[in-house]
This record gives C-alpha cells, sequence and structure tokens, in this order.
C-alpha cells in the first residue's frame, strides 16, 4: 500500500508529511472497520464479561451451531468434510458434541486453500498470511465484520488498562516508522489521528533507549502499547539507573504479540509504576486470552471456544473456534502455542466468570532440544535478577551447542556471566556446551519481534521441505 510506512514514498518522506500519513493510514483503518459491528459487538461484550459460570455452556453451544451451520452451507472444505463424516450441528445437544468435528491442523488448511473460504464472504475482503518462520505460511481472509469483532475485544482488553477513547497512548511495536539506516534524529512519530506517541522498536539501544523514555514521560500517555521485549528493554535501563519513569499519567501497559515472562512483567510493573496487561491472540483468530485488574489471564470465552489438550505436564496446547469470522471459519483448530493450566475451579477477584490460566508460553516450537530428545519451552527464569542483564537469545547451533547472547550492562560481572551458565547448565543438562557471547543489541525480526529462543536445528528441517507460495 502507497500509503504505508513501509512504502518508499513513507521511508523517504520528510517528518512532517510521515507524520501525516501515519494519521492517514490512522483514519483509513478506521473506515475498514464495520463501524456498526463494532458498536455492536461492543455492546455485547460489555454484557457479556458478566455472565455466570453455568451461563457459558449454553452461550457457547449456541454459537457454534451457527457457526458450524453456516460452515456446512457456504464453505466447501466443511461441505465435504461434514457430508463424509455425517455431522449435523443441529443434532448438537452439548459442546461434548462438537469434538465429532475433528481437530484442524495448519498443514490442513494450507493444503485446503480457497477451499476453506466461505462462498458468501463479501466482496470487499482482506487477505494476510502467517510469517512462516515456523513452517509454511498459511494465509488467511477476513472481512469488515471480522475486523469490527476483533477490535472489539482489543477495545476491552484497553478499557480493563483504563484506556478511554481519546485519551493520549504510545506505541512500541514492529512497525517500522523511522528508516532502518536512521541512526540520529527524532526516532519517534506523533500519530495526530489517534493521539498517539509512535516508537521504533527496531532501534532499541542504550543511548536510544534512554531517549525514547524522555519522550514517553514528555508526552505522558495514560496507556502503552508494545512488544514486552521492547517495553522490558527499557525497563531494564531504568533498573541499571537505579531510575523508575518519571510520566504520571500512565494506567496500564498492554503487551502483545510475544510470551511476557514473569520477571519480565514483574521489573516492567516495578519500573513503569503500573500494571501489565498481557494480551494473547493470533493471527487465526481461533482464541483469546488477556489480563484483568488483579493481574490474572481470562479465556476470553465470548470471543470463542477454548480447548485444553492436556499435555500431563502442566501445560496444555490449544483448540480453538473463534466466533467472529464466517468469511473463514476455522472449528477446532490447533493453535502452535501453549498455556500453564490453573486450578479449574480458581474465581478471580474480578468477578468474571472466565476461566483462568497461569501463564501463557507462546509457541509449541519454540523449543530447545537437547541429545536426550527434551523440549525444554521455559528458559526465562534462568535470566531472572540478574544485575545488568538487559536482554538474552538462546540460539541453538546443534543439538549439543547452545549460544546465549547477552546484552549487559556495567553491573554485569564475570561472576554473573558464571550464575547464569550454572543456571543454563541445570536446565539443559551436562550434555549441551553452552557458550555467553556478548552483543551490543539483539536484532528483531522483520515484524520488529524480539524471539528469545532460536533454533537452527528448526530451521534446518524446514528448509529441506519443497518450496510453497500463497
Amino acid at each position: 500500500m502507497i500509503l504505508s510506512c513501509r512504502s518508499a514514498l513513507y521511508q523517504n518522506a520528510p517528518i512532517s508529511l510521515q507524520e501525516q500519513l501515519l494519521s492517514v493510514q490512522a483514519s483509513l483503518r478506521r473506515l475498514v472497520t464495520g463501524r456498526r459491528a463494532l458498536h455492536r459487538v461492543a455492546g455485547e461484550i460489555s454484557a457479556s464479561q458478566w455472565l455466570p459460570r453455568t451461563a457459558w455452556e449454553a452461550w457457547q453451544l449456541d454459537r457454534m451451531r451457527q457457526l458450524a451451520q453456516h460452515a456446512a452451507l457456504h464453505v466447501p472444505y466443511y461441505r465435504a468434510l461434514f457430508t463424509r463424516l455425517d455431522i449435523d450441528p443441529a443434532r448438537w445437544r452439548s459442546l461434548a458434541d462438537v469434538c465429532e468435528v475433528p481437530v484442524l491442523t495448519k498443514p490442513e488448511v494450507i493444503e485446503a486453500g480457497k477451499a476453506m473460504l466461505s462462498a458468501k464472504a463479501p466482496w470487499l475482503r482482506f487477505k494476510g498470511s502467517t510469517s512462516g518462520t515456523t513452517g509454511r505460511a498459511m494465509p488467511g481472509w477476513r472481512d469488515r465484520t471480522s475486523i469490527a469483532f476483533e477490535q472489539a475485544f482489543v477495545d476491552r482488553q484497553a478499557a480493563w488498562a483504563g484506556y478511554r477513547p481519546g485519551d493520549r497512548r504510545a506505541w512500541l511495536r514492529g512497525d517500522p516508522i523511522i528508516p532502518r539506516g536512521q541512526t540520529d534524529g527524532p526516532l519517534v512519530r506523533l500519530n495526530r489521528h489517534d493521539n498517539m506517541l509512535m516508537l521504533s522498536s527496531y532501534h532499541l539501544n542504550r543511548d536510544n533507549g534512554m531517549a525514547y523514555l524522555e519522550a514517553l514521560a514528555d508526552f505522558d500517555p495514560v496507556m502503552l502499547q508494545a512488544y514486552p521485549s521492547s517495553v522490558s528493554y527499557l525497563a531494564r535501563l531504568l533498573e541499571d539507573q537505579d531510575e523508575r519513569y518519571r510520566g504520571r499519567a500512565l494506567k496500564g501497559i498492554v503487551t502483545s504479540s510475544e510470551t511476557l515472562t514473569p520477571e519480565d512483567r514483574r521489573i516492567i510493573s516495578e519500573r513503569f509504576g503500573c500494571p501489565v496487561f498481557d494480551w494473547y491472540g493470533a493471527f487465526e483468530r481461533v482464541a483469546a486470552i488477556g489480563t484483568c485488574e488483579h493481574g490474572n489471564y481470562h479465556v476470553m470465552e465470548d470471543y470463542g471456544l477454548v480447548e485444553f489438550e492436556d499435555n500431563g505436564d502442566g501445560t496444555a496446547n490449544l483448540i480453538g473456534t473463534g466466533f467472529g469470522n464466517q468469511c473463514m471459519p476455522l472449528l477446532r483448530y490447533r493453535a502452535d502455542d501453549m498455556v500453564v493450566l490453573a486450578d479449574p475451579g480458581y474465581q478471580c477477584p474480578c468477578g468474571r466468570s472466565f476461566r483462568v490460566v497461569d501463564r501463557v508460553l507462546g509457541r509449541v516450537d519454540d523449543a530447545i532440544r537437547t541429545p536426550d530428545g527434551t523440549h525444554v519451552v521455559m528458559l526465562d527464569w534462568i535470566f531472572a535478577g540478574l544485575p545488568g542483564l538487559i536482554e538474552a537469545q538462546v540460539v541453538q547451533e546443534r543439538l549439543d551447542f547452545v549460544r546465549v547472547r547477552i546484552v549487559a550492562g556495567p553491573d554485569f560481572t564475570a561472576r554473573t556471566g558464571q550464575v547464569l551458565l550454572a543456571r543454563a547448565r541445570e536446565r539443559l543438562g551436562k550434555a549441551v556446551r553452552i557458550e555467553l557471547e556478548r552483543v551490543p543489541s539483539i536484532e528483531r525480526t522483520r515484524n520488529g519481534k524480539f524471539r528469545q529462543i532460536v533454533s537452527h536445528l528448526k530451521m534446518e528441517s524446514q528448509h529441506m521441505e519443497a518450496p510453497w507460495q500463497v
């Protein structure tokens, strides 16, 4: 798109024009969002968040029937599947009956292609795809109603964080608002349409980070929306200086798109002086999990039907069906993400009856493989409480060799490095050789995200697959 911040027009424009283009983009996004659907869904979920726990099965069963009947009539993939397996959603009497629909996987969606698209999808629809960093890219379609549905839940999460429409907010995510080659000058842009200060996640280093913190405090947003790795970087800079964020209006920080570790949450909250509200969503739009005012992760029962596939170790894979996308419905889709299960009988003090999970772990394949076949996914604790450690990334070069890349401040000593190595050996075992590598910064992906675990074993297996294009 010519107005996108990724376009040559934007990248080569003066700052004043870049800021105008950001406002125009925001205005166009609002036009694309179905406003009538947005107001309708926002009203519905404002009420449904207070439903009693006993009401959810009937509520979700009704929406599952509606979505499945739509799919059976208008989606070629499901029409053929339901005919072959003699599935009739009208016969469903409980959520257990939904399980007669087989679990859907990403390769199956890719293989089906346009057979997943509803014949009743409007002509104005929007195509996206997964990044393909963990395998082949998967295409996905949405329409204006689906976009509005998603936006209503994002808005509700922002409201939980204390934000109200029109408040000042700040944005530190993957938008390339600053040309990659720029190293000096202002590294922030003002989107006046959204009353939003935008900062680049691609330019984070010690000097720029302190300038970011000054710009944030001067703008004084009510809410900051950020990648966990980006805002935790700033929080660790503050910790390294034994300082706290000096803005006064900040009520909440909303993180998403990456795994938020407990240690990151603690440091961010302590240094910025406000709660962290973490949000889990997925490109496939089959599940949403958000943080309430009490810091608990709630499964958004009004967003979709989420099943937990127990792994027997306290973690579970997500199988979800989102209620908001009739353009390309995905029934019982196995997401590439895991959670740590909470006590199923726990009732959050916030009063909402949504189920609670302890933690969102992120992608299943964000893991280190050891020679004995163990998959290690929870490595964040090895970095907890280490003075002077700004960022760290674990890179698996071979089955028996791992590098821990660290961005270290002045307080990071040789002794601290030995503690880190000892913790890593305890977690990964003696058969894995571990080396520390100091680096000035850790590069982000092309979407501005930070990968805590990079496995070259995984990448090698991908390269052996036949090329596939959407």
